[in-house]
């Protein structure tokens, strides 16, 4: 029994690191910050209409995006190759986030086939921040809420 005694607090270690993001699937929305320091491209009125996240992990997620300004209409967003497994994931900026997923967006009405950079950020207490970038043309950051059902 005494052999056994270091594997509880090794235990309780393990599991107070863990992030648990699975309760972050769902539909989110919200409206941009309206602060021209980081609104760039988008009206001040554009809202995510709805943002559907699915099978969230550490490492991946499935993510749906709809823009009010018509710019991401039900569009897939897809992972940056490998940037979960790497120290990307735990971008740390104001607020602290518990996990961040970088994504590309591509562009509906875009025959260059421009993509925008998504980066996704959960954070404590159900919020959700999302940011939408396209080299200088492009820059949004979405304050996020969980959608009513």
């Amino acid at each position: 029994m005494l052999r056994w005694r270091w594997l509880a607090p090794l235990a309780l270690g393990a599991t107070l690191g863990c992030v648990d993001v699975r309760a972050y699937e769902g539909a989110w929305e919200g409206a941009v910050v309206d602060d021209p320091a980081v609104r760039v491209g988008f009206a001040a009125e554009t809202r995510v209409d709805e943002l559907l996240l699915a099978d969230l992990t550490l490492r991946s997620v499935s993510a749906t995006l709809t823009t009010s300004d018509g710019r991401l209409a039900e569009t897939r967003l897809q992972p940056v190759t490998r940037s979960n497994a790497d120290a990307l994931a735990s971008l740390t900026f104001d607020g602290d986030p518990l996990h961040s997923y970088l994504l590309w967006a591509p562009l509906s009405g875009d025959t260059s086939g421009n993509t925008a950079l998504v980066l996704l950020s959960l954070f404590d207490n159900e919020r959700v921040e999302l940011r939408i970038i396209d080299r200088d043309q492009l820059f949004g950051v979405f304050l996020l809420r969980r959608k009513p059902r």
